[in-house]
């Protein structure tokens, strides 16, 4: 299969109680899990930001992905991350992204694509629409910091995405947080969310659920049906980019299976393996 990850590269900054650590981020992650679970013979290709500033943090997962549509820019965004309790992730950044450029991408030519939206810049429903109608390709669309707004001093909060009708229309399954759920439509019932989306051409909606495990929610002939697994809990453990896991997990297993049950199960025991290396 030809597969292509579109999404933004971040520089992150790990605030913990003792440290702040420093590594590679945003896409990174998706691309990291999806060289692990994707077969030889897939061709992988990533649509992102580079910067010779970080390149380093990222070039051993890079350099084993089709580079083709790499554009090289002065800085990338550097995000702050705090974590909590409640689940919650506290987001600051700066250095502020741009779009990407899709100018030399051939969508015809992709069996499926990954749609990561870390800052909230990679593109627009304009955009989207555009690449909707070049392929026939599965694609797959991660909320994440499209939910967020930017405020003055670089924070990120959860917001409502306007006319985010016009962004599901293109999109064939859509994966988000419970935080981010209610950003699609100020709707905090899950199955209200999936009915309106599955209305607008959504085939399948996923919330993940943090420690807890995740759902799917899918139409079974004319009734909304939905799935849920539950998760390992893993205390005082880095949690970052397991959303990025699940989401590249998920995405390739259901290329393969058509199939809600196994995707879940799959993209629910990658994660729960990268947490298990992180004790």
């Amino acid at each position: 299969m030809k597969l292509l990850i579109i999404g933004g590269s971040v520089f992150d900054r790990i605030v913990s109680e003792e440290k702040i650590e420093e590594s590679a981020g945003g896409i990174y992650h998706s691309a990291l899990k999806m060289l692990e679970v994707k077969n030889t013979i897939d061709i992988l290709s990533l649509c992102t930001q580079i910067s010779s500033k970080t390149y380093k943090y990222f070039k051993k997962i890079f350099e084993q992905c089709d580079e083709k549509y790499f554009d090289e820019v002065e800085n990338i965004p550097t995000v702050t991350l705090e974590e909590s309790l409640s689940g919650y992730r506290k987001e600051t950044y700066s250095d502020l992204a741009t779009p990407l450029n899709f100018d030399q991408i051939d969508f015809e030519k992709f069996d499926g694509i990954l749609i990561n939206v870390i800052t909230g810049k990679e593109l627009d429903y304009n955009i989207l629409r555009e690449i909707r109608n070049q392929t026939k390709a599965l694609i797959y669309f991660d909320v994440h910091s499209l939910s967020r707004l930017s405020s003055s001093i670089g924070e990120r909060k959860f917001c409502l995405i306007p006319e985010f009708e016009l962004w599901a229309e293109s999109i064939d399954i859509i994966q988000a947080n419970e935080y981010e759920l209610v950003s699609l439509f100020n709707i905090a019932d899950e199955i209200s969310v999936a009915q309106k989306l599955f209305s607008l051409g959504v085939k399948v909606l996923i919330v993940t659920k943090s420690e807890k495990g995740a759902k799917v929610y899918f139409k079974d002939e004319d009734e909304i049906n939905f799935y849920f697994k539950s998760a390992k809990k893993f205390n005082g453990v880095n949690t970052i980019g397991c959303g990025d896991y699940f989401g590249s997990s998920f995405f390739y297993n259901y290329l393969i299976t058509k199939n809600h049950f196994s995707a879940l199960n799959f993209a629910i025991n990658e994660v729960e393996k990268t947490l298990s290396n992180r004790i």
